[in-house]
């Protein structure tokens, strides 16, 4: 990853890139709220400051942001719009979710399938044409599974995926720690075709993480540890 620049700086954490590229959302401290801030200009708005809103938002089609948050005393999936407004997320059926830290896809049969062996997953991750997961178990870290296959396979120590657009490629953290605070983290990218792993980040002043890809898979927007959202050019050989 080159050309690398700073868009913002404070405690924002999870950059995802609007449809048309032109925005952020992030969320805030303990992912806490969401924001939207635009990468030509410096105001930043919020949205909501809803507790742990950023933990399964995403950019609606529409240009809205799906989450979770707790209403009427359960935790629901919602909608939000550019002018707060707030609304429940229409029902629709999930192609992979873990239940009882197993992992549980919809295979090529449309039969419900049970995938993984030997950890506790989570954190289900579907390419945006529906056909490929990529999962997390607690100790193990990332795997893949194709849907149009039935193909599995392990990627290895991994954490926070973000699929590119054509779903060619999955990037991703490896972070360190010592027991109780990240000491250290770097960016890397999964390709799928390849069944191949990149660092695409190999620093020490900083400590990359959550990363997202860009509308056109041409650009990563990352958090790190002094309070700043980044955008860098993606290049992988």
């Amino acid at each position: 990853m080159i050309e690398t620049r700073e868009v913002t700086r404070g405690d924002y954490l999870a950059p995802q890139f609007s449809a048309d590229g032109r925005e952020l959302m992030v969320t805030g401290p303990q992912l806490a709220g969401l924001y939207v801030m635009p990468l030509a200009g410096t105001t930043v708005r919020q949205l909501t400051s809803d507790a742990e809103a950023g933990v399964h938002a995403r950019w609606t089609a529409d240009g809205s942001i799906a989450y979770r948050a707790h209403r009427a005393g359960m935790r629901r999936d919602l909608v939000i719009g550019r002018d707060k407004s707030v609304r429940i997320a229409a029902a629709k059926s999930q192609v992979a979710f873990a239940k009882d830290d197993l992992m549980y896809v919809v295979d090529r049969t449309g039969k419900l399938a049970r995938i993984g062996s030997g950890d506790r997953f989570f954190g289900a991750v579907v390419s945006q044409d529906g056909d490929k997961v990529v999962y997390q178990g607690l100790s193990t870290g990332l795997y893949l599974y194709i849907r149009s296959t039935g193909v599995s396979r392990y990627i290895g120590p991994g954490t926070a995926p973000a699929w590119s657009p054509d779903g060619s490629r999955v990037v991703y953290e490896v972070t360190e720690d010592d027991g109780h605070e990240i000491l250290a983290s770097d960016l890397y990218v999964y390709e799928v075709a390849r069944d191949r792993v990149s660092a695409i980040t190999t620093t020490d002043r900083m400590i990359e993480r959550r990363p997202s890809f860009s509308p056109t898979g041409a650009s990563i927007a990352f958090d790190d540890n002094t309070g700043g959202v980044f955008v860098g050019r993606f290049e992988v050989q």
